[in-house]
């Protein structure tokens, strides 16, 4: 244990160095804000010289880069959309334990947890469906369940979905279908063993 004095020296050198500031004459007299204002701002009137046009702009040219990361970093685009995927479906499993956890204490939160983890659950399947599906092609049974939330979810993805060629839909399918299909049935699950008790 320290002394009082080695504490009191200790004390002192941290804060020797917050000495006070010492402030020039020139701002040591207040003025009130609006005579400070008033005298540094300056009223001009502008006019312009061009009426301000309405009509559309035409001169703008617009360039979608579907994979604009790929140059950047030399991967592959699956590589890329799997990514993606893998972070929603992080996120998705980490949802899914903390519904299972509340679920099992039977704490009052365990019903919204559950909605968390199927909002999660979804929205790593909408982003799926949207990498993996034929353009046109209708989602099979996303997610299990609705939200209370109405209308349909928004579903935002890093990627245009469709500038994805047929073959890194396979890929894609191929690399992530298995870990949608187990993370839907372990909710559906869930959901049924929270309905019987």
């Amino acid at each position: 244990m320290a002394s009082p004095a080695l504490r009191t020296r200790a004390l002192h050198l941290r804060l020797r160095n917050l000495q006070p500031a010492r402030l020039s004459s020139s701002f040591t007299q207040a003025r009130p804000l609006h005579k400070v204002i008033s005298s540094s701002t300056v009223s001009k009137k502008t006019s312009l010289t061009t009426p301000l046009s309405t009509g559309p702009i035409t001169n703008l040219h617009h360039q979608t880069r579907p994979y604009a990361a790929n140059s950047v970093t030399g991967r592959p685009p699956a590589d890329l959309l799997v990514e993606e995927l893998q972070d929603l479906y992080e996120i998705a499993t980490d949802e899914f334990e903390i519904a299972t956890d509340s679920t099992d204490s039977a704490t009052i939160y365990a019903a919204s947890d559950r909605e968390s983890a199927r909002d999660a659950l979804n929205q790593f399947i909408a982003v799926y469906h949207l990498y993996s599906g034929k353009p046109g092609e209708q989602m099979e049974g996303v997610g299990v369940g609705g939200s209370t939330t109405e209308g349909s979810p928004i579903v935002e993805t890093k990627y245009n979905p469709k500038g994805v060629s047929d073959e890194v839909r396979d890929e894609v399918k191929r690399r992530v279908g298995q870990r949608v299909r187990e993370l839907r049935s372990a909710v559906v699950v869930l959901e049924e063993r929270a309905r019987a008790e």
